[in-house]
């Protein structure tokens, strides 16, 4: 699925102009490609690149300053992660978005952190708890929109690191991978509604409600406070779809 090119090598392919393409000295392909896939992925999770638009490989080669081999492979991993569509005979798209997708992911997510968040009040030790108080702590230091009203990325990662450190004593590595695919499945649509959100809400008080219950060790209220938090999201951007499509 990731085929890899000799370091160094000047490969190549089957560029739209006929060249050749060439890695920058004293960087692999596979290191090329690598970061390529992050710099799109990104692109596509924050919606810089929107849902269902045409990549074309002269545009991109251009954004991103790459070669061929390179882009060509980054995009058949993200075809891999359900991120780009390769059509025949079209090439590669943006993955779609849909109200069905949306609501999908989101119950889906409910339930399979609500399963690990259950299963680490269950089993979580002293350093759990401390690792959950300092990833609130550091989540309700950082502003959640900056400047033009745009979500500010670092509130964002502790966003994450805080919900992680939530179900982080579950002991299932492959229910909490899947919870972090679904969680940036959810990042895409959340970024969708960045023009119309309510920047009146108090996350704050959400986490600090789920984070009180699953100290409590009141399994059945953290869970009902955590899709509580992740259902409100889904539901304004399900009342305001029409406007952003």
């Amino acid at each position: 699925m990731r085929p890899t090119l000799r370091d160094g090598a000047v490969a190549l392919a089957g560029r739209e102009d006929g060249g050749l393409d060439t890695a920058k000295p004293g960087r692999s392909n596979r290191t090329l490609t690598s970061d390529l896939f992050q710099r799109l992925r990104t692109d596509i999770l924050h919606c810089n690149l929107r849902p269902n638009s045409r990549l074309l490989f002269r545009d991109l080669r251009i954004t991103y300053a790459s070669g061929m081999s390179p882009l060509r492979e980054a995009l058949m991993r993200l075809a891999s992660d359900g991120l780009v569509i390769l059509e025949d005979h079209k090439g590669f798209r943006v993955a779609p978005v849909s109200r069905e997708e949306m609501v999908d992911i989101a119950a889906t997510r409910c339930e399979l952190e609500g399963l690990a968040l259950k299963m680490s009040i269950a089993k979580g030790d002293d350093h759990w708890e401390a690792n959950i108080l300092a990833r609130f702590h550091e989540l309700s230091k950082r502003p959640t929109y900056v400047g033009s009203g745009e979500l500010d990325y670092e509130w964002e990662r502790r966003h994450d690191a805080f919900h992680q450190a939530l179900y982080g004593a579950s002991g299932l590595l492959w229910l909490t991978s899947f919870c972090q695919v679904l969680a940036e499945r959810a990042f895409r649509y959340r970024h969708l509604l960045l023009e119309v959100v309510d920047r009146t809400r108090d996350h704050r008080s959400e986490h600090e409600a789920i984070q009180r219950a699953t100290l409590a060790r009141d399994a059945d209220t953290a869970v009902a406070r955590l899709k509580e938090h992740y259902m409100r999201t889904v539901q304004t951007l399900l009342d305001n779809w029409t406007e952003l499509h």
